[in-house]
């Protein structure tokens, strides 16, 4: 699997999605809309692209899924609805969906928007010559794994336009997640003509793309740190789309951000840890629990991760209710298992997955079991001391949570020496790929789209960000058996999902961390800004009350 803004701590908006600060709302037409719909909106990063196959950072997903649009789109209740298409049929195996298009849809620039613009979007994304980060996310589709590593053309992708408006996948084998993974930007339609035009130069400005969704994107050089999103006059559903104008900026630095919200020069920063703290009792505040997990790898190559009882010692002594309240101190929460609370819920039940899957003693402080395994396991290795490397990328949080893991094993574990090693998050992931010169790694994972499938297959046998190369027969097992025999029971296919987690932390594989939060301040006044719980902003609703 490959998605660098998940372990970057940048997240994608297209996963469940919450009212921002939506709490009322007005119907069209009622008169409690302001003369002037503007809203001012914020990117803590810099914009690095808006070629959707290229898409890989939070900024271009915020710009990206207000200006265009696939086949569906998740709601702010995380409800997959329709989008450019307006239904699906779907074959008894499983392994076929025909997608029937809206008629008269067209891109910004006036040409319509058809079946084939889905082909040719899909195709690019899987093409090896496109270097798409994203495209691994075909997987399902038929043909796309050997397009992916240069054994067929990317003609050969299971997609075709059967007429103008009806756009067919074939699988190659059932993906009952597959709407889902439409509502992501390496799936959007794409126009050939446009694309071909501008060649490697496609999507570096705002200039240089064509947009299909809510807004039209203006004024991006490729470097600016200001430009503008305006209602794009040829969208489909215009009647819906409110705001008039959107003036997005780059502000990196929390304190500039709250001096702008505070000067009403912005509606909507996201605040800091400390910010946080501070403005938790402002009635412009809210927060929303992430769909991440931030949790510490351990190197199953270096000797001593290898051994069982020296990765139950380090999980035990930590204490992540502390951790999270009082060191973080921005609104995360303990986490129960290597999958957040709230991301997935049983189908019979009801009952949520998280709180399902908890195995005992492995994320709960337990300092005497702690002992315990560690002296066992420096027994098992022969040795009565032992440094572990722990890295780290140098972000705030990332820091102190390393810091804390620092502190309370040297303290707790005799013969025990963690040394901290903070990196820019670049060169991190880079020597976590590698899987050396490291012995436990902090990192972090948000899913693309809300599957446990996204989530679990990260520790299958060989996958990219598989970054400890943790293997286990009975866990890979379990996820194929949910990817193939019982992909079209859900009852089934969430069971083989839960015993893969209890495996996974049964082993002990990877010691979750915390479920991060993320929280901000809101002008009252813009409704229906709709705050995903990955950090983006969906505008196609949004409008400023009088």
């Amino acid at each position: 699997m490959k998605n660098k803004w998940k372990i970057t701590g940048l997240t994608l908006a297209t996963i469940t999605l919450l009212a921002g600060c939506g709490k009322t709302t007005a119907s069209t037409g009622n008169g409690k809309y302001a003369a002037q719909q503007t809203y001012n909106l914020m990117s803590s990063t810099e914009l690095e692209t808006m070629d959707p196959s290229l898409s890989d950072d939070q900024a271009s997903g915020v710009q990206l899924q207000n200006t265009n649009e696939g086949l569906y789109h998740t709601d702010r209740n995380g409800k997959v609805t329709p989008a450019a298409a307006k239904s699906t049929t779907v074959s008894k195996d499983g392994k076929t969906y025909t997608f029937h298009l809206r008629k008269g849809m067209k891109w910004s620039n006036g040409d319509p928007v058809t079946a084939a613009n889905f082909v040719y979007g899909w195709q690019r994304s899987v093409n090896p010559n496109t270097k798409a980060p994203n495209a691994f996310l075909f997987t399902a589709v038929k043909n796309a794994d050997a397009i992916e590593s240069g054994k067929k053309q990317p003609s050969s992708l299971g997609v075709k336009a059967v007429d103008k408006y009806t756009f067919r996948v074939s699988l190659e084998k059932s993906a009952p997640y597959l709407k889902k993974l439409t509502t992501l930007m390496a799936f959007f339609p794409q126009d050939k003509k446009v694309v071909q035009k501008y060649g490697k130069a496609y999507g570096t400005t705002s200039a240089k793309t064509v947009y299909n969704g809510s807004f039209v994107q203006k004024g991006w050089t490729g470097s600016n740190l200001s430009w503008k999103l305006v209602k794009n006059k040829n969208y489909w559903d215009k009647k819906h789309v409110h705001l008039q104008t959107v003036n997005m900026k780059v502000v990196q630095n929390p304190s500039t951000a709250l001096s702008l919200y505070q000067s009403k020069k912005l509606d909507d920063i996201t605040l800091s840890g400390q910010q946080a703290a501070q403005e938790k009792n402002n009635k412009a505040y809210y927060s929303v629990m992430d769909n991440r997990t931030d949790y510490a790898d351990y190197n199953f190559k270096v000797k001593a991760m290898k051994n069982l009882n020296i990765r139950r010692a380090l999980s035990l002594v930590l204490n992540r209710n502390q951790l999270a309240t009082k060191v973080l101190a921005n609104g995360a929460k303990a986490p129960k298992g290597f999958v957040p609370a709230g991301f997935a819920t049983n189908p019979k039940t009801g009952k949520d997955f998280a709180s399902e899957a908890e195995v005992a003693n492995t994320v709960t402080k337990n300092k005497a079991l702690a002992k315990k395994y560690w002296a066992k396991g420096l027994k098992q290795l022969g040795v009565s001391k032992l440094t572990i490397s722990l890295m780290c990328w140098d972000g705030d949080a990332n820091k102190q949570t390393a810091e804390y893991v620092q502190s309370a094993v040297n303290q707790t574990l005799k013969g025990a020496n963690v040394e901290v090693n903070s990196l820019p998050k670049k060169t991190a992931i880079t020597r976590m790929s590698a899987h050396s010169g490291w012995d436990m790694a902090l990192t972090s994972w948000g899913p693309d789209f809300l599957d446990l499938m996204d989530f679990l297959q990260l520790e299958e046998t060989g996958n990219a960000y598989n970054f400890g190369s943790y293997s286990n027969k009975q866990f890979d097992k379990y996820m194929e058996l949910a990817a193939d025999r019982d992909a079209n029971n859900e009852e089934k296919r969430y069971d083989d999902y839960l015993k893969a987690e209890k495996i996974l932390m049964k082993d002990q594989a990877v010691s979750p961390m915390d479920q991060p939060a993320l929280t901000y301040l809101h002008n009252p006044k813009v409704k229906d800004a709709t705050t995903t719980a990955s950090g983006g902003t969906y505008l196609k609703s949004a409008y400023v009350a009088k």
